[in-house]
């Protein structure tokens, strides 16, 4: 009955908004995998990676290459969608991001698959281990830092000769000490990251976490089940800030084997694994509805995860049970960390649904979801965003209408509950009160959220997006750059115990201003930085490393 009257709630429901929430804005790209990921930042800024030969149109900026192959690029962006800077790793035979995120101190951290040689930072390389002629590709894991250079490449592989070499990375998270984690999936003759060799594997998950530094902390790669073919892949990947739960969601035929532990998925379904995020121990892997590659994942601030996948007619999920209303439908689920269901809600009608990416509210623990729902037995794809309640009630969902169709495919929420999301579209489609229209299929990057202000007001006051901190991590001093202020205001910088350990006096002036801080006495650790005028406090993190 529960489900039963969710659905009817959605049905009802999707073209219902919030009177302050519509989309503000959607740039339409013109490349099927021009805008890949996004990720928002702490100091409200987006970022957003893709790839592109040649030339990319991106807003109003236009990207291009100077090198001949594929261009990697990862754009930081003001809340409006503007452009605010680009760094580009350029001319690699192919090269196809997948994940990206951001961490405390602006740094971004993409993963994905590359072959060839990524050139960056002026003339610096990255080769990859599989020859240009191999039907393969390596892991790559790139730091870009909150200057907008690249600070390492770390890279993983299947062989050094292309032999069954076919690795890739699709899932990338950060916890608070800037340790990073990654999933994909390894096929190759010897799979190695950093010092670490597993031999060979076919088709198989795996996890790995790096430090700030770009070592490899740890790695586990799935073993293949014994009697005959049996395959894994990681998805998704998210991790607390602690670094103590670290949770892999991923697809698997039959089942694989880790750290002892067995997990038989006959039916090739979905999975949810718990790692300890310090060692990377296996610490749980349980089966969950779906096939489609498990990449749906969030982690709120009391440890539990949230994923999304689809299902088709009956599923079992902990104690709930979901009834899709015809074909496969979409369904978010929440469990512990012990593994156990708090609650289990489907989405859907009688066509093709799906979710794809969901985020979460580390504050009210609500959470979002997008995807793709059909409403005709024709599949006319439509993508969609849904909201949850911190107990699994539908509380808002938004489709884009057609006659074209969509697909929306990642997201990132912000302090504010502004959604951003990625996704391909063809034809005219409306985005709320926003219409485009394609002839061939373009990738978009988009934002719906409040509209209280015009989405050129996002960067008036005292612009959070035109602030900048260097160096961010910072040794004996950093500066804050601010645009001409108008206004006089305070900045002052608060340790991880909320005491004010430093403060400078900002003036107003015509140009823009540099003010020092001098870190020389402070022990390392996270800082916030706190400006604050009559009508506006913009907020940064700055790590103190010496």
């Amino acid at each position: 009955m529960k489900n039963l009257l969710l659905a009817f709630f959605l049905l009802v429901g999707l073209r219902s908004r919030a009177q302050s929430a519509d989309w503000t804005f959607v740039l339409p790209v013109n490349n099927l995998n021009g805008v890949m990921a996004v990720a928002t930042g702490p100091d409200g800024s987006t970022y957003i990676t893709g790839r592109f030969t040649g030339s990319l149109q991106l807003g109003s900026t236009l990207l291009t290459s100077a090198s001949p192959g594929m261009c990697l690029y990862i754009a930081k962006c003001r809340p409006n969608g503007q452009v605010v800077r680009v760094t580009k790793l350029e001319g690699a035979a192919n090269v196809l991001p997948r994940s990206i995120v951001v961490d405390n101190a602006g740094n971004s951290y993409v993963t994905g698959s590359f072959l060839g040689t990524l050139t960056y930072n002026q003339g610096r390389q990255h080769t990859s281990s599989l020859t240009l002629n191999a039907p393969g590709s390596d892991i790559f894991l790139v730091k870009n830092g909150s200057d907008g250079r690249v600070r390492w490449v770390s890279q993983a592989f299947g062989s050094e000769d292309g032999t069954l070499g076919n690795c890739f990375g699709t899932g990338v998270a950060v916890d608070g000490a800037g340790n990073s984690y990654i999933t994909g999936g390894a096929n190759g003759a010897n799979i190695r990251f950093g010092p670490l060799a597993f031999g060979p594997r076919r088709s198989q998950g795996f996890a790995a976490s790096y430090n700030r530094h770009g070592q490899v902390r740890w790695a586990k790669v799935c073993s293949a089940l014994p009697g005959g073919f049996a395959t894994s892949g990681g998805g998704g990947i998210a991790v607390d800030k602690t670094g103590t739960n670290c949770y892999v969601s991923g697809n698997s035929i039959r089942g694989f084997i880790l750290d002892g532990i067995t997990l038989l998925s006959p039916l090739g379904n979905d999975y949810l694994a718990r790692f300890e995020g310090g060692t990377g121990q296996l610490l749980w892997a349980l089966s969950t509805p779906g096939d489609g590659g498990g990449q749906a994942i969030a982690i709120d601030k009391l440890g539990d995860v949230c994923i999304g996948g689809n299902f088709s007619g009956t599923a079992t999920v902990g104690s709930f049970t979901l009834t899709s209303a015809g074909d496969a439908d979409g369904y978010v689920a929440r469990y512990d960390p012990n593994g156990d269901v708090d609650w289990a809600t489907a989405l859907g009608r009688a066509a093709y649904d799906v979710v794809n990416a969901v985020a979460v509210n580390q504050r009210s623990r609500k959470v979002f979801a997008t995807g793709i729902m059909n409403f005709t037995p024709q599949g006319t794809n439509q993508s969609f965003l849904a909201c949850f309640s911190a107990d699994g009630q539908v509380l808002q969902t938004e489709l884009v209408s057609g006659p074209g169709t969509s697909s929306s495919g990642k997201l990132a929420i912000d302090a504010q509950d502004n959604i951003y999301t990625t996704g391909v579209f063809t034809g005219r489609c409306g985005f709320g009160s926003l219409t485009q229209n394609v002839g061939a299929t373009h990738s978009y990057f988009g934002r719906y959220g409040s509209r209280g202000g015009s989405p050129k007001d996002d960067d008036k006051q005292l612009g959070a997006s035109e602030i900048s901190l260097f160096p961010n991590p910072v040794q004996r001093q950093f500066t804050l750059r601010l645009p001409s202020p108008e206004q006089a205001g305070r900045a002052t910088l608060y340790n991880q115990l909320g005491r004010a350990v430093a403060e400078q006096t900002v003036q107003p002036a015509a140009t823009a201003i540099d003010v020092v801080f001098d870190t020389t006495p402070l022990p390392d650790g996270l800082y916030t930085l706190r400006l604050q005028t009559d009508q506006k406090t913009t907020t940064r993190l700055v790590t103190v490393q010496h």
